[in-house]
């Protein structure tokens, strides 16, 4: 059953000045009943691993629940023409430009083609991160744009990350996310290895410098949940969580290895030298 809360977080792309942070990357919680927002306290920092200020409501109750959805919402998914059209472009997007400046062309090449990588106008010299499920079914494509030489995103003036449905004005689409690269492990056996990172990139340039692991993404911090392994519970699996992100990533290694996952969770980033929330590429490049 879904419930109907009377206060839920505002799920349109507007941002508030965080009351920690004080970056504009809050989301306010709305009240569902008069669709206005709460106030300037109660909400959730986007920046989760340089903030992570998150404020619920006191209480969230659930109103009106004999009207309550009892249906499941299925989720959507994009025509595999998508990959086709977004795909094989002439044009190269910034990520792409930053891995040949960094590696061999063959290797980028065949991790292109792995990942399905795509590109997009939406923001000039953008990239499309396809999700792709076990069934090669395209769950979404997530749209961000990096500095060509960096390889950094690009968060100025804004925090450049979208989806393509949005840029092709699917109003009614269901994202429901999986891993990234999580259509790679058809290839495999159940001896081998499953690598986990927070970010698209890391698992994409990860690929090139360990191939002999198979590299996937949660593409969010909070993404490491059971609802988005299970697909991948027969495997071996170790985690790499972004630093300060270790004991959130390893409580839910360990409740999830009770029920028959066999999940390790890396501490190697802990006790590195680098800032909070950098990842193995910041450590390795």
């Amino acid at each position: 059953m879904k419930h109907n809360y009377k206060y839920s977080l505002d799920r349109s792309s507007r941002k508030f000045i965080c009351p920690n942070c004080h970056k504009k990357t809050f989301v306010k919680f709305i009240d569902n009943e008069t669709n206005l927002y709460l106030n300037s306290s109660d909400g959730r920092c986007d920046r989760e691993s340089k903030c992570g200020y998150f404020k619920k409501p006191t209480s969230n109750c659930i109103t009106n629940i004999n009207n309550c959805i009892t249906e499941v919402i299925q989720p959507s998914y994009h025509n595999r023409k998508v990959l086709q059209e977004y795909c094989n472009t002439k044009q190269q997007s910034n990520f792409i430009s930053y891995l040949l400046r960094n590696f061999e062309p063959k290797m980028v090449s065949q991790a292109i083609d792995m990942y399905h990588i795509g590109t997009t106008n939406y923001w000039y010299g953008a990239t499309i991160f396809w999700l792709i499920d076990t069934k090669n079914v395209i769950r979404g494509g997530k749209i961000m744009l990096y500095n060509c030489n960096t390889g950094k995103r690009v968060k100025k003036p804004f925090n450049h990350v979208s989806w393509i449905h949005k840029q092709l004005k699917l109003n009614n689409f269901v994202l429901q996310q999986c891993l990234f690269g999580l259509h790679l492990i058809n290839s495999i056996s159940k001896s081998d290895t499953i690598c986990i990172v927070e970010s698209e990139k890391t698992a994409i340039i990860m690929s090139i410098m360990i191939p002999n692991f198979i590299w996937l993404a949660t593409g969010s911090k909070t993404g490491f949940k059971e609802k988005m392994l299970k697909s991948i519970k027969e495997f071996n699996v170790i985690a790499y969580p972004d630093k300060t992100v270790y004991s959130n990533w390893n409580k839910e290694a360990i409740l999830l290895n009770k029920q028959g996952y066999n999940i390790q969770c890396s501490t190697m980033l802990e006790n590195l030298e680098i800032e909070d929330g950098g990842d193995l590429i910041d450590f390795l490049l």
